[in-house]
């Protein structure tokens, strides 16, 4: 399959190859590589961090226990910081 090169240094991956590759647009990360003419992109595992600030915020707004609030278990607040991470970006 044939793509170009754009101004911007961007390619685009064809379609077949995404589909085959169960990459997803925005979400995925590749790791690029030259070796011996060869240009490889694979894909790799990104750990997702909180900014400190956000993190301090975080604990001065939301981790205040107000009367009437409810508690969550440790999965439903992992999910709510990791939307609140990719907002942040």
């Amino acid at each position: 399959m044939l793509t170009k090169l754009t101004r911007g240094n961007q390619i685009t991956i064809p379609k077949p190859i995404i589909e085959k590759s169960h990459l997803k647009a925005g979400s995925d990360y590749l790791e690029v590589e030259y070796k011996r003419g060869i240009i490889c992109l694979k894909p790799v595992e990104v750990e997702e961090r909180i900014a400190p600030e956000i993190f301090e915020r975080f604990q001065r707004e939301v981790l205040r226990k107000e009367r009437g609030d409810v508690e969550v278990d440790a999965k439903s607040g992992e999910g709510f910081l990791s939307k609140r991470a990719k907002r942040a970006r």
